[in-house]
């Protein structure tokens, strides 16, 4: 029983920590992507900061709900809840700022995939919440 207990504290903690970088590879990369210019303050394109900010994020927000699937983690569930509006609502507005035309014009699919993909990761926050413990 208490061996259990300190398995389970364990899980909660990696998929506390796994949403905390998640979230924050997310965020580094949307504000990359909306700051002015070719380049935002990293030397990165549009299309570099998807690749090594946003799909790691993604991957990684995936892992922290499969790994606290069946654990009360109320943290995990706060961060994949801002995590995936975070996504959906930063590729809807990015293309009214000007920013990440480049996915909206030649990549359509891509970019209606990433707005379902934020949805997604929202609805497993929500699905955390309404589940039954």
């Amino acid at each position: 029983m208490f061996t259990n207990q300190i398995h389970i504290d364990k899980r909660k903690t990696i998929s506390e920590i796994l949403a905390i970088v998640a979230l924050t590879l997310l965020t580094i990369d949307t504000t990359n992507t909306i700051s002015s210019g070719t380049y935002g303050f990293l030397t990165l394109t549009d299309q570099q900061g998807g690749i090594y900010l946003g799909l790691p994020s993604v991957i990684i927000f995936f892992l922290s709900f499969g790994i606290a699937f069946r654990i009360k983690a109320r943290l995990t569930t706060a961060l994949l809840i801002a995590g995936g509006t975070l996504l959906a609502v930063s590729k809807i507005v990015e293309p009214v700022l000007g920013s990440n035309l480049y996915l909206v014009l030649v990549l359509p699919y891509l970019y209606y995939s990433l707005i379902i993909i934020g949805f997604v990761i929202l609805g497993m926050g929500i699905f955390r919440v309404i589940r039954k413990q």
